[in-house]
């Protein structure tokens, strides 16, 4: 039973690298099918973990001596809203977007909010000089944190320094390391050594 959804994933992922290296009607069209195919799988996708959260929600709330069931009743409340506002005005409507100007971004605010103490915190952890690299890295941090400041002058320029090389070439490292492991794991499923699909 392994053999045909290994087949199946093989197929897929050989014509979808040849439609994007070679320009021939066969497959610009197969290629153009098999991504229509993937953005159906994902709405799929999108509505299973949408039915997966307000079950796990429901259950939280039913039981009700969990911890976290006021936040869990929230979650659904607030869900099946949108979610009956959308299907009752269809998209895009006022309402739509009064509910994404009204309730999505204040969260999203918050949420970055939430994050600004969470990499404050995080960053006073990693950053405690313990050897030369790690002192280095407070150097720098502190170099730029001042460097945001309009009166500091010449750290404007150190700062300016630091993001446009070692932290541009960090960066580009990172970017070049996360293409190479993709890559790796594409062609890893193209040739069958992984199979998520089947297991």
């Amino acid at each position: 039973m392994r053999l045909i959804p290994t087949a199946l994933a093989i197929t897929v992922g050989l014509f979808t690298l040849l439609d994007f290296f070679f320009d021939h009607p066969l497959l610009n069209n197969v290629g153009a099918t098999f991504r229509e195919w993937a953005i159906i799988l994902t709405a799929f996708a999108l509505l299973l973990g949408l039915g997966n959260l307000l079950f796990v929600h429901f259950l939280r709330v039913t039981r009700r001596n969990e911890p976290g069931t006021g936040y869990s009743a929230i979650v659904l409340v607030v869900t099946l809203g949108v979610f009956a506002v959308g299907l009752w005005y269809t998209l895009p409507s006022s309402e739509m977007a009064w509910l994404f100007n009204h309730v999505y971004l204040p969260l999203q605010g918050a949420f970055f909010a939430l994050t600004a103490f969470f990499l404050a915190t995080a960053a006073y952890r990693a950053l405690r000089a313990r050897n030369l690299e790690t002192t280095l890295m407070v150097i720098a941090a502190v170099i730029v944190l001042i460097g945001q400041i309009p009166l500091a002058g010449m750290l404007a320029d150190a700062r300016e320094w630091i993001l446009r090389v070692p932290s541009e070439a960090g960066l580009r490292g990172i970017m070049l390391g996360v293409a190479l492991g993709t890559l790796a794991t594409a062609l890893r499923l193209i040739i069958g050594m992984d199979r998520p699909y089947s297991e």
